[in-house]
């Protein structure tokens, strides 16, 4: 696959991966700073930097520490604390895991 190949498929990914983001704060309770779908491009595109980041600095425990990372930045650009965060991510890598599921199948 060439570049653009490449870059079409993490455009894809991104907003998939928002699209899930997105439909977690909508069922999250609460008004939460960033719920429009730009809030979701900008809440996917930072963690996804985050654990791309710690990928490629081959980190002891280096997911466990993206992960933390994560969840502080999801509480900083969402507005919620550490338990709204956690319960953020847990939604988003469902319905993450749902579109991962299903996408394949439709497509």
């Amino acid at each position: 696959m060439g570049a653009v190949g490449e870059i079409a498929k993490l455009v894809v990914g991104w907003l998939v991966s928002a699209f899930a983001v997105w439909i977690a704060l909508k069922l999250y309770p609460g008004k939460q700073k960033r719920e429009s779908f730009g809030g979701a491009l900008l809440t996917a595109l930072v963690g996804a930097l985050i654990f791309w980041l710690f990928s490629i600095a081959k980190v002891p425990l280096g997911t466990v520490i993206a992960l933390v990372v994560w969840l502080y930045a999801l509480k900083k650009i969402q507005g919620v604390g550490w338990l709204g965060a956690a319960a953020l991510a847990v939604l988003i890598y469902i319905f993450n895991a749902l579109l991962g599921f299903f996408l394949p199948t439709i497509l």
